[in-house]
């Protein structure tokens, strides 16, 4: 019985790219339960809002885990994934993570995890810190994740990751069924401030890629909507399956210590040349909406690319023909930075179709820098529209993360042929002067360090 519990653990997926590489089209990997009818429609709301602006590699990794060291009461995390950062999510314990361009396959026949006590000891990812002391100072601690088991994986008797970790030492953890995917990274400190940002909980997305994220506070309207909808699939959700008979006494006493842990937060990465972000905080009267997807985001966020007559284009990637025609037909000014390097061969190649096809009809495509000092990925989801509007994403521009059509969205095993692979995901609008200030000087920066790109060139 503990065999076959066992090689039913692991693999966590971190980055949206590792869907369509990870489940092949006749196992979509799809976890919905039941048919999913879109509901939650955009929230406006013309408020005194505080957004925190912050950046990777620059701050992101102190500004999140110092939330969670602030939280009294509760905190809610949605993360695609938890990787570790000294292997133990990776197979043989290898210190590299998966979306890595270091990650090493040679380990894929080597089994997963680490010892109780090196998770607990000598774990570097300060979130997990943060998130264990949180537990032991009587906070509520809840994380949605995805399930990412595959069944020919095994994970020794005694080993463990940091997610099952923080399980067995009092956080609520389970695993998301709402729609095919949770992509949304997302975290609720004291149902007060809420967290919406493009960095997947792996040490590449923290220090070593380009990714944007906001606090909001301030306004209940805001921190209620996305708090109604991680709590609507919380309660969709499935049960972490991990329990305390799959470990010895020796490792539960281990797991079940309520020291605290010392949080160290490593220094920003450093990248010479790179524009250098700076925590900005934005406290003034402004419009602010809170959309999340599939639920009506693609219908908000076109009605705003047609009323516009700017727009600028900070990205991962563009897939997909709807998302590209929209680019494509846009007819204000357009400027346009995505990522040189995107990680998923096929997401590649169907970005690689859309910029050719915008670039034959006139349109420039500026790719960010592609030296040796660059950044591993530009993985932020930003668009500004009008130098006033911006908005801050978890999804990317695609017909997973954004899609059109039917709000309805039915689980592969119902009817294969209605079934469509949809994420869940956040974004944020925020309309004030200053906040967008910001998001257009980083785009500036990052535009003019970056690189126009031809049909004829091959970045990946």
């Amino acid at each position: 019985m503990m065999n076959k519990f066992l090689t039913l653990l692991f693999a966590f997926v971190t980055i949206a790219a590792f869907v369509s590489a990870y489940y092949p089209e006749d196992a979509p990997g799809d976890y919905q339960d039941i048919t999913y009818y879109a509901s939650f429609k955009p929230t406006t709301v013309e408020e005194t809002v505080s957004i925190t602006s912050y950046f990777s590699p620059d701050n992101s990794i102190q500004v999140e885990t110092e939330a969670i060291e602030n939280a009294k009461v509760s905190i809610d995390i949605g993360t695609p994934g938890f990787e570790s950062w000294i292997g133990c999510t990776t197979k043989g314990e290898y210190p590299y993570d998966h979306d890595s361009e270091d990650y090493d396959d040679s380990s894929k026949d080597k089994e997963f995890g680490c010892t109780c006590d090196k998770q607990r000891n000598e774990e570097t990812f300060p979130i997990f810190q943060a998130l264990l002391n949180a537990v032991h100072r009587g906070v509520k601690v809840r994380i949605l994740s995805n399930n990412g088991y595959t069944s020919n994986e095994t994970f020794s008797y005694g080993y463990i990751d940091p997610i099952s970790f923080l399980s067995l030492a009092g956080a609520e953890v389970r695993y998301f069924t709402t729609v095919t995917f949770l992509h949304s990274k997302y975290m609720m400190i004291d149902n007060s401030t809420a967290s919406v940002s493009s960095i997947n909980y792996s040490q590449t997305s923290f220090m070593n890629n380009r990714e944007a994220g906001v606090l909001i506070a301030g306004s209940q309207t805001m921190t209620d909507f996305y708090y109604g909808v991680f709590q609507y699939d919380w309660d969709q959700s499935i049960e972490w399956p991990i329990t305390d008979e799959n470990y010895s006494s020796e490792d539960l006493e281990i797991i079940k210590d309520t020291s605290l842990l010392t949080v160290s937060i490593p220094s920003a990465t450093s990248y010479p040349g790179s524009y250098v972000t700076k925590v900005t905080t934005t406290n003034e009267d402004m419009t602010v909406t809170a959309l999340t997807s599939p639920d009506f985001s693609y219908e908000q966020i076109y009605a705003d690319i047609e009323k516009s007559s700017s727009m600028k284009l900070y990205l991962y990637q563009i897939t997909g023909d709807v998302w590209c025609d929209i680019v494509g037909n846009y007819t204000g000014s357009l400027e346009i930075l995505v990522s040189n390097k995107i990680y998923d061969k096929s997401d590649f190649y169907l970005a690689e179709k859309c910029y050719k096809n915008l670039y034959e009809n006139g349109a420039t495509i500026r790719k960010t820098d592609k030296s040796s000092s660059a950044y591993v990925y530009s993985h932020q989801k930003i668009w500004i529209l009008d130098d006033d509007t911006v908005y801050v994403s978890t999804g990317n521009w695609g017909p997973t993360d954004f899609p059109d059509g039917s709000s309805t969205f039915t689980p592969y095993k119902e009817n294969p042929e209605k079934w469509r692979r949809v994420n869940r995901d956040f974004t944020i609008k925020m309309v004030n002067s200053d906040v967008a200030s910001v998001y257009t000087t980083l785009f500036s920066e990052d535009y003019e360090r970056g690189y126009d790109w031809y049909p004829s060139d091959t970045d990946n």
